[in-house]
């Protein structure tokens, strides 16, 4: 009787290892992205994938906002994980940091604006010590960027938060 429990035993500690095994994901275990610190805009109408890159029925809209809970990399794509076993590309938005201030342009010159790709904006700029709301901070090329418009940026090199 001891021996049949024995083997029950390990049969069954088998048995939980391999489900386990089954279950496991590609999340890059040293993910950057700490759960809920960061959001991602949505900038065109998105559709998700599951962990295993296989498209949800979820469709995210154009101009909605999703907190960021891990990243993870299919093939050569980044991945943001917005719900359990659902990504969203990150080409289908922004990751950005909230981060509510009021910054001021200081130089003498106007202070260019850039879209969130950091692409400049050739029509629009801002005025000289004018003062300004911003919800967010995105990083884009190593440089921080605050939002001052829906997809109107200013960089961090010509403003001073206030």
């Amino acid at each position: 009787m001891k021996k049949i429990t024995t083997y029950l035993a390990v049969l069954v500690g088998l048995l939980f290892g391999a489900l386990t095994l089954t279950n496991t994901t590609t999340v890059k275990a040293d993910s950057p992205l700490p759960a809920g610190r960061y959001n991602f805009a949505v900038t065109n109408e998105a559709q998700t994938t599951d962990m295993q890159g296989n498209i949800t029925s979820t469709v995210l809209d154009a101009g909605s906002v999703w907190k960021i809970n891990s990243e993870y990399y299919h093939g050569d794509q980044t991945f943001y994980q917005i719900a359990p076993d659902i990504f969203v590309n990150q080409n289908d938005g922004y990751m950005y940091m909230p981060r509510v201030t009021n910054v001021t342009v200081f130089n003498k010159n106007v202070a260019p604006l850039y879209d969130h790709n950091g692409k400049l904006i050739t029509d629009r700029a801002l005025a000289p010590k004018t003062i300004w709301y911003s919800d967010r901070t995105i990083l884009v090329d190593k440089i921080t960027y605050y939002r001052v418009a829906t997809d109107e940026f200013v960089s961090i090199g010509d403003v001073s938060e206030d």
